[in-house]
């Protein structure tokens, strides 16, 4: 391998924010129970994140996403102890 491609990879800069990550932020951001402030916040900031920061983003996103199959609403309901502790 080349030296000098090695030394720019190994460098200690983070990596920017891919587009797929880019894409996948702006695309869903919308669709969770994030606080309208924490999403202005994520997109302000959307350009400076590194692929680190994005990937801690992309799991918030996924954690707090409004569910649009009733089933899984449902499921993740009684997982979350919303109907206590009554057997269904």
């Amino acid at each position: 391998m080349d030296d000098e491609l090695l030394d720019s990879i190994l460098d200690g800069e983070p990596t920017p924010i891919t587009n797929g990550q880019w894409l996948f932020i702006e695309s869903r951001i919308d669709q969770t129970s994030l606080t309208t402030r924490m999403k202005s916040d994520i997109l302000g900031r959307i350009n400076d994140l590194t692929e680190l920061e994005a990937e801690e983003i992309i799991t918030l996103i996924n954690e707090n996403r409004y569910e649009t199959d009733t089933r899984k609403q449902w499921e993740k309901m009684f997982r979350d102890g919303v109907f206590g502790h009554r057997d269904f």
